[in-house]
């Protein structure tokens, strides 16, 4: 296995693929031949500008290659790289940045020294910050090669080969776009479009009947989305792979009556890919990618632990590490979930459980009574205090404002859940918060303010 994306491309050049596409972006496209030379033409550069083995290194990854070069030269000469948001606030920036310890920043082809150089450890590392959805985003590090390795697993158990186009609808900076997107199509010598940012599904439609791309790389909210719009039957898909959140069946549905395959995935932020099944929307989130480890609960939801081989990841705070593993690779994701013959099924996050009386609920169960109610586009629930300061559980539901009734919600969901699980407020919202890979940033919601 290649440790470097140079080498990689390099193995796909000498069997014969160097004049296939690679990447396509809104103003060119390369070839696997021409990216290498971009990528080490690249990397020359940036070892004259001082970035070698463990320094630690902020690339901004956007819509365009020219990002991609910069991360795929950094990564080959074994820096600690640390993959940022386009869309990231300036104060969330700063605060990865300095989390990591960066000495330098790579944003739209200029390189900028954060401090004096020195005191890199020498190992080459691939970090992440995380989506977010309750606060402040963390930065997750772990080892480059074990990295890399995950992703060609994940490609060759979801099919990809030279022959697809994959397009990849969440933005580059996000994991699971680079991981199960970039790093996994060219593992696989597939070519990966990336489109301009968010897409209607008319400006989708477009977009395919140019490109004609075989494989739909995106999250529930954009399958829901574009099958709504016409998409699935614009061009001749053969698969779909969503990933981040739940994917009810409703945005499956479209997509299977156009005759595409729909796959289901489970990863984060500390492991990578995780998880795969071929059966998109129903409920289960697929078996162990081989090499995977996973435990979970056998008759009753319990905690989720992974581990991949190669992979150590840590937490970093003020640029020191601070393992995430126990000494047997093992790693706590915070997810609950249930693990039997026919793989996981996640049934909600640790820290969402709502507490009301004793009584544990989970917002997923909640949330799948609500999201199949006449007039819910999509709900979240959350836990927040009453007013004598008890938990109670509330819902914000995504609906049109004409004909809202609240109440009659409540009355139909009580017909549907035990009471403890009913929600004692609904609340209409125009939209939910979201990050930009479509995660519900549900810490906002538990906000009192909101």
């Amino acid at each position: 296995m290649a440790d470097t994306l140079v080498d990689v491309l390099a193995g796909h050049r000498r069997a014969g693929r160097g004049d296939r596409p690679a990447l396509v972006d809104r103003r060119r496209s390369v070839t696997y031949a021409a990216l290498e030379r971009e990528v080490t033409l690249r990397a020359q550069a940036l070892g004259d500008m001082g970035i070698g083995p463990g320094v630690r290194t902020g690339v901004v990854l956007t819509s365009l290659l020219d990002s991609v070069v910069d991360f795929a030269a950094a990564t080959s000469l074994d820096a600690a790289v640390l993959v940022l948001q386009e869309r990231a606030a300036d104060a969330e920036r700063a605060a990865a940045l300095a989390d990591f310890g960066a000495e330098l920043l790579l944003d739209g082809g200029r390189a900028t020294r954060l401090r004096r150089a020195g005191g890199s450890d020498g190992e080459p590392a691939f970090a992440v910050t995380s989506s977010g959805t309750g606060g402040r985003p963390k930065v997750i590090s772990r080892e480059w090669p074990g990295t890399l390795r995950n992703s060609a697993v994940f490609a060759r158990e979801f099919g990809l080969d030279a022959d697809d186009v994959v397009l990849t609808t969440s933005p580059l900076g996000h994991s699971y776009a680079i991981e199960a997107g970039t790093l996994a199509v060219l593992s696989a010598g597939a070519c990966q479009l990336v489109p301009p940012g968010p897409l209607t599904p008319a400006r989708a439609a477009a977009l395919v009947a140019l490109h004609r791309p075989t494989v739909l790389q995106s999250v529930p909210l954009v399958l829901d989305w574009w099958g709504r719009g016409g998409v699935p039957r614009a061009c001749s898909w053969d698969r779909c792979v969503s990933a981040g959140e739940a994917l009810p069946a409703r945005a499956v549905a479209p997509w299977h009556d156009a005759g595409v395959a729909v796959h289901d995935h489970y990863g984060n932020s500390e492991l990578g890919q995780l998880t795969l099944t071929p059966a998109g929307g129903g409920g289960g989130v697929g078996h162990p990618l081989p090499g995977v480890g996973l435990r979970a609960g056998r008759d009753e939801p319990g905690p989720v632990v992974a581990r991949f081989p190669g992979l150590s990841p840590a937490r970093m705070e003020a640029g020191r590490a601070v393992p995430l593993a126990d000494a047997g690779g093992w790693v706590v994701t915070g997810d609950l979930g249930v693990l039997g013959d026919d793989g996981l099924r996640l049934t909600g996050r640790a820290d969402l459980i709502v507490n009301v009386g004793g009584n544990k609920v989970s917002p997923d169960e909640v949330e799948a009574v609500l999201r199949g109610l006449p007039g819910v586009d999509d709900c979240a629930v959350v836990g927040r205090p009453g007013p004598s300061g008890e938990t109670q559980v509330w819902a914000f539901v995504e609906a049109g404002a004409d004909g809202f009734d609240a109440a009659a919600l409540r009355r139909r969901a009580a017909e549907l859940l035990t009471a403890v699980k009913v929600p004692a407020v609904i609340r209409r919202v125009d939209a939910l918060p979201r990050t930009g890979s479509g995660k519900i940033r549900r810490g906002l919601l538990m906000d009192n303010s909101t």
